[in-house]
């Protein structure tokens, strides 16, 4: 249920929304139709920044998921584990043999 990042914000908010409105009702006095405005508004501000904090951070899930997947399938076929610095692609075809490349570093250039 909480796989999807538009299931996880909406929980957020309107967790959000309940919590809020009871503080705007209860800690600073106001009548309910405002309480509930002041609680929307605030819960949808919250809701925007873990929107924006889990928008960021996807890529690197991704990459964390995609290496795990590998891990898991090179395991389940008897091979050695990946090392974290070498892809899969640049492993040598022939283990007697000299390596045609050495291994990339594993951040891009940023030219």
């Amino acid at each position: 249920m909480f796989r999807y990042r538009r299931v996880r914000v909406l929980t957020v908010l309107l967790g959000g929304w309940v919590a809020l409105t009871a503080v705007e009702r209860w800690a600073e006095q106001e009548p309910w139709p405002s309480a509930v405005l002041g609680g929307l508004m605030w819960s949808c501000v919250v809701a925007g920044v873990w929107w924006f904090a889990e928008w960021t951070q996807s890529p690197l899930r991704t990459a964390r998921e995609a290496r795990a997947a590998r891990e898991s399938e090179a395991s389940a076929a008897g091979a050695a584990p990946v090392a974290k610095d070498e892809a899969p692609h640049e492993r040598q075809a022939d283990a007697t043999g000299p390596a045609t490349r050495g291994p990339e570093p594993s951040t891009p250039s940023r030219r």
